[in-house]
């Protein structure tokens, strides 16, 4: 049977969810930008703690434009509409409820624009999910979903190339995650049914380096999740796992106090206007 929420298997971690929370729409799907119109009936589906759908709501959306948000946990709920009173008290145009990507709560062509972030890479049903997607997107409307590609994570120096065997080794052991999404996402677009000459296909580069600011932001939630976050590294042993976690960090610590590092990945985009 399929999970409903497949991410959080093991039970919600603020701590991983605030390794999403400073995504916006430039940093994060600035994609989304070239058919979003401010009078949009948008869903951002697997919000996560609402950072990308406030600021559709805030920056993006006038003129009865709308966005809701939805997730299948209430904790992660909560944790957008937190957000939500804490920096966008004031905006009337978004909201946030409990809802699966498998099922979503909502009438056939419902939405002008349909939006998943991050959030097939790690279904186990990767093309139910991308037809339901469809399934509330008016016809002549649009599907927007960006996956990214572990697989393709480039650190430097080579001393740091541990943060990358460990980042795949949690991914992999929460049960769900594909390494290779983003390069799959076209080819899953089109076995849900998508028509493929309605298909745009874009990439981006996630890129931290140097003694940027957000590179030390980067780190810091990094090193906090790996703490609290019940990252795990080696399955089945409490202590090599708690011994890897803190090689982790003593790694990722280095990592982002060195100048000379750098941490990039791919990520796949999609933009499918509805037949």
């Amino acid at each position: 049977m399929t999970s409903e929420q497949a991410y959080y298997n093991t039970g919600y971690k603020k701590s991983i969810s605030d390794t999403h929370a400073i995504r916006t729409v430039e940093n994060s799907v600035e994609y989304i930008t070239n058919v979003l119109q401010p009078d949009f009936k948008v869903l951002d589906v697997g919000c996560g703690p609402g950072s990308i759908t406030i600021d559709i709501a805030k920056n993006y959306l006038s003129q009865g434009g709308s966005v809701i948000g939805i997730e299948p946990t209430p904790e992660v709920i909560d944790t957008a509409n937190n957000l939500k009173q804490s920096i966008a008290a004031d905006v009337d145009n978004v909201s946030f409820q409990i809802g699966s990507i498998y099922k979503l709560p909502f009438d056939d062509n419902t939405f002008d624009l349909v939006h998943a972030h991050q959030v097939v890479v790690h279904l186990e049903d990767p093309v139910k999910a991308l037809k339901e997607l469809a399934r509330v997107t008016k016809p002549g409307k649009y599907v927007t979903v960006k996956d990214g590609d572990l697989d393709s994570i480039l650190i430097y120096p080579p001393k740091y190339d541990v943060l990358k065997e460990y980042q795949s080794k949690g991914a992999l052991n929460r049960g769900s995650t594909d390494l290779k999404a983003g390069r799959k996402l076209l080819s899953r677009a089109i076995e849900a049914g998508y028509k493929p000459s309605n298909i745009t296909t874009t990439t981006s580069t996630l890129s931290f380096a140097g003694q940027k600011e957000t590179k030390k932001t980067w780190g810091d939630l990094l090193i906090k999740r790996v703490e609290t976050g019940g990252e795990v590294f080696v399955v089945d042993d409490e202590k090599k796992n708690e011994e890897a976690k803190q090689e982790v960090i003593k790694v990722l610590q280095e990592w982002r106090d060195d100048e000379t590092s750098v941490w990039s990945a791919i990520n796949f985009e999609i933009t499918y206007k509805k037949a």
